[in-house]
């Protein structure tokens, strides 16, 4: 297990992406060491690289839909057939659920404890993040960091903060650095970094660091065994609904 845990949080815009180290070597303690904002989507990769062997969890959606890639390589070459119409009352669930959804995205959506539905990767601009995350992606791969998209294996795996802090119980709004403090009483930063906790950019990455070491400590909930296929494609987000003290275990 790494000392240090990353969170990194993902936008086309480069002055609202960052990346966050939180340092676990003292007992008890969870310390922000690094803060990195803001962030070229460019750097990202080389960045993941330096720190390979550290966990790292990232806000963004590794892939889309199958139903979704199905659906626009069929069509772009014809419309779609009358035997893959769904009926007409149920368009609206077609839509929003089973072509816009990951199977991650059901889960969290209808976790009775998480109930937090994440923004679509296939529709919307996250779609857009989706995409230069491919190319983040890819570069990683090139510079030797294996990828696996359901975050069972390598380096990097998906999280969502707001779904994040609700499986944790603490509701779906983005948090400040005191309201951080509060709820993960551990939690503290070298004191030439508090000026960067202005930055809800910086304050979701910390979201993500502190998942990346539930990741590490296999506390996450991961996708179920018949669904890791879909998973490695998809991608899958990591959120862990056991107690917050746990993330400072020594055991």
């Amino acid at each position: 297990m790494s000392a240090l845990s990353w969170g990194l949080d993902v936008s086309t815009n480069k002055t609202k992406t960052a990346a966050v180290a939180i340092d676990w070597s003292n007992p008890g303690e969870a310390r922000v060491v690094d803060v990195r904002h803001p962030l070229p989507a460019t750097d990202i990769a080389p960045l993941i690289a330096e720190h390979k062997t550290n966990r790292w969890a990232v806000d963004v959606p590794f892939g889309w839909p199958d139903l979704f890639v199905a659906l626009m390589a069929d069509r772009h070459h014809a419309p779609l057939p009358a035997h893959a119409m769904p009926a007409a009352a149920a368009w609206e669930k077609w839509r929003t659920r089973e072509v816009a959804q990951r199977r991650t995205d059901r889960f969290l959506t209808d976790d009775p404890h998480i109930k937090t539905r994440p923004l679509p990767a296939s529709f919307q601009l996250l779609g857009a993040t989706a995409a230069m995350w491919v190319l983040v992606e890819a570069q990683l791969v090139s510079l030797g960091v294996r990828v696996d998209r359901a975050g069972l294996d390598g380096t990097v795996c998906e999280t969502y903060p707001s779904a994040a802090l609700a499986a944790w119980g603490l509701g779906k709004a983005k948090q400040t650095w005191s309201e951080l403090q509060s709820n993960f009483a551990f939690l503290t930063a070298d004191k030439n970094l508090l000026s960067r906790f202005v930055s809800d950019d910086v304050c979701d990455a910390v979201v993500c660091a502190l998942v990346a070491r539930a990741r590490d400590l296999e506390l996450t909930i991961g996708p179920p065994d018949d669904e890791v296929a879909a998973a490695r494609r998809e991608g899958w987000i990591h959120v862990s609904c056991e107690h917050r003290e746990l993330l400072v275990q020594t055991d």
